[in-house]
C-alpha cells in the first residue's frame, strides 16, 4: 500500500482540512486531493466527504475504520525500517506526565537501563490527553498517567496509589502536623489539579469561586512560591518526601484526607509485536519499585 497517500490521509485527518493538510505536508492542494484520490482508488472505497463550500472534510464510514488501520500500517512501516537497520528490538517508547517521569519513574528507568543490555528508552513528557493520542497512533507504547480516558482501542488498568499530603514551608508558615481543611485560607493555596477526585473534594471544602492566589500546572513551580506567609500546597506524598529532604519543607497529615492519587498503566489493545517483550521487562521493574516504595500502594 502507498505510505505516502496514507501518511497524507492521516494528515487531513489531523487538520480536518485539505488544505490545512498541505501546509502540514508542505505541498499543493492540488498534490494533497491527488494523493488522496489514488489512496481511495487503490482501495476501492470513498475515504473523505469533500462538500463544495465546507472547509472541515467529513470522514466517511470506511475512512472511520480507516484511521487506526493507517496508523497502524506506519507503525508497522517505522518497526520495518528498524529491523532493516538492525535497530534493537527491545525498545519501549514511555510517556507520562512530568511529576510522575520526574519524580516516580526516574529510578525504574535507571534500573532497566543498567540491568538490561541493549534495552533502549525512549521518555516523553505530555499531558495526560496528549499520552492517550500518542498511544492511538502507535507513537509511544505504553503510558503511566494520573487519570483514564475511555477510548475502545486503548487498555487502562490502575497499578497504584499514594496519599496526597500537607506542605508548607517551615520559615515562613507555623501550620501544626495535622491539618483540617476548614481551618486553612484556601486563598494561601498553591494550587495545582490533582484530578477529578480530588478537585471534587476541594470543591467541598472550600467555594470553587473563591479566589486562590495563584494556581501552577507543573510540580517544580509549586516550590517557587512557598516562600511566602501560610503559603501551602497538596503534593502527591513521593514528591513531598523528596523536597523533604532537599529543602526542609515541612509535610503535614490532613484530618480529613483528599482522595488518594492513582496511577494507571494504558497500552494499546493490539500491541505490536516488537513491544511485548519490553514491555514485560518493564512491568516487572515497576512492579518492583512499587513493591519496594513505602509511599506506593499497589491496586
Amino acid at each position: 500500500m502507498n505510505l505516502t497517500g496514507i501518511k497524507t490521509f492521516l494528515a487531513i485527518v489531523e487538520t480536518q482540512s485539505l488544505s490545512k493538510a498541505a501546509e502540514k505536508l508542505f505541498l499543493s492542494q492540488s498534490t494533497v486531493s491527488y494523493r488522496l484520490n489514488t489512496l481511495e482508488k487503490e482501495l476501492n472505497t470513498k475515504l473523505i466527504e469533500r462538500d463544495q463550500g465546507q472547509q472541515i472534510i467529513r470522514l466517511t464510514n470506511k475512512g472511520e475504520e480507516f484511521v487506526n488501520i493507517a496508523k497502524r500500517w506506519i507503525a508497522l512501516q517505522r518497526d520495518t525500517d528498524m529491523w532493516i537497520n538492525n535497530e534493537s528490538p527491545l525498545k519501549l517508547n514511555i510517556g507520562s506526565v512530568d511529576s510522575i517521569n520526574t519524580y516516580l519513574l526516574t529510578k525504574v528507568y535507571r534500573d532497566i537501563l543498567q540491568n538490561e543490555t541493549s534495552f533502549q528508552l525512549n521518555i516523553s513528557s505530555h499531558w495526560s490527553r496528549t499520552i492517550f493520542d500518542l498511544l492511538e497512533c502507535y507513537e509511544i507504547d505504553i503510558g503511566i498517567v494520573p487519570r483514564m480516558i475511555r477510548t475502545k482501542n486503548l487498555l487502562g488498568k490502575p497499578m497504584f496509589s499514594e496519599k496526597l499530603v500537607f506542605v508548607s514551608n517551615p520559615y515562613y508558615s507555623d501550620y501544626d502536623d495535622f491539618v483540617h481543611p476548614e481551618n486553612l485560607d484556601v486563598r494561601k493555596e498553591v494550587f495545582l489539579d490533582w484530578g477529578a477526585s480530588f478537585q471534587t473534594w476541594h470543591d467541598s471544602w472550600w467555594d470553587p469561586a473563591e479566589a486562590i492566589e495563584i494556581a501552577v500546572d507543573t510540580v517544580g513551580l509549586i516550590f517557587n512560591f512557598l516562600n511566602r506567609p501560610k503559603a501551602w500546597a497538596i503534593l502527591p506524598e513521593s514528591i513531598a518526601r523528596t523536597y523533604e529532604k532537599i529543602h526542609n519543607y515541612k509535610i503535614s497529615e490532613f484530618i480529613e484526607s483528599p482522595p488518594e492519587r492513582i496511577y494507571y498503566k494504558v497500552v494499546h489493545r493490539d500491541p505490536l509485536p516488537r513491544v511485548i517483550k519490553p514491555l514485560k521487562i518493564f512491568d516487572s521493574y515497576l512492579q518492583q519499585f512499587v513493591n519496594e516504595n513505602p509511599f506506593l500502594n499497589n491496586l
